[in-house]
């Protein structure tokens, strides 16, 4: 009799705990999905506010979710980028490079320290991780923009309008590709295809000054000034903001 109360006993407190050990495993667990589901939310958070404009209310919590996923190459890319946009040169290199070691293949990355480069004039680190991106992810239209832009600032204006044509055939609603095209076009001569490529994104008045704009970085100011008569005529109670060359 002693021995099977012993027993019962033995195989209650087993069961016992292991009802412990498995409502402490479920705890645990719910614990990890919680601290993920933060993580992801924090990060979210972040992009809303880059997305926003409101680049240092992203920092914190960029800055917690590196200390949080420190090999994570998607969030030291976004962090990274955010310091770039704040001019913060060696931070943002700092990051993006972290990014590279961790994940050398990672298109973002790439895609963003060739725009810190360009930024520096790093022109030619620049155009080599502009070129990864491109290969790694062919179908992004940004890349073969930002490309484009690389080639134009280097004086390849051929190479930028081939890529700047490419975005556009990948997306026909990236704006500012056709605006990018019409620089390259008219600054390699071609005044109708640059027309043609303003057009397809402005009004008339605005692409005529963007075309005075090409002429007087190619020296010609009478044929600037020309064309901004037109524009003026076209329009004369509108003076049309002038688009630069943006990526």
């Amino acid at each position: 009799m002693t021995r099977c109360s012993s027993k019962n006993i033995a195989l209650a407190l087993a069961a016992l705990a292991l009802a412990v050990l498995a409502a402490g495993c479920g705890a645990r667990r719910q614990h990890d999905t919680i601290a993920r589901q933060g993580q992801m939310m924090r990060v979210e958070l972040a992009r809303t506010y880059i997305e926003k404009g409101a680049l240092e209310a992203a920092i914190p919590l960029l800055r917690r979710a590196v200390a949080e996923r420190p090999n994570d190459p998607q969030v030291r890319t976004l962090y990274g980028t955010v310091l770039r946009d704040l001019g913060l040169y060696p931070q943002a290199e700092q990051q993006l490079r972290f990014a590279l070691d961790r994940a050398p293949d990672y298109a973002p990355a790439h895609a963003a320290i060739a725009i810190l480069f360009d930024l520096q004039r790093r022109s030619r680190e620049a155009l080599a991780h502009h070129r990864r991106a491109v290969a790694l992810a062919p179908r992004v239209a940004a890349y073969h923009n930002n490309l484009g832009f690389s080639l134009y600032v280097a004086g390849d204006l051929d190479g930028a309008i081939a890529h700047y044509e490419r975005a556009l055939a990948l997306d026909p609603a990236l704006g500012v590709a056709y605006n990018n095209l019409g620089f390259a076009y008219g600054l390699r001569g071609d005044v109708d295809a640059a027309r043609r490529a303003f057009r397809a994104v402005a009004a008339e008045p605005a692409a005529l000054l963007n075309l005075a704009l090409v002429f007087e970085q190619r020296g010609d100011d009478a044929r600037a000034a020309a064309l901004r008569e037109r524009a003026y005529a076209a329009a004369p109670d509108l003076r049309p903001r002038v688009q630069e060359v943006t990526r």
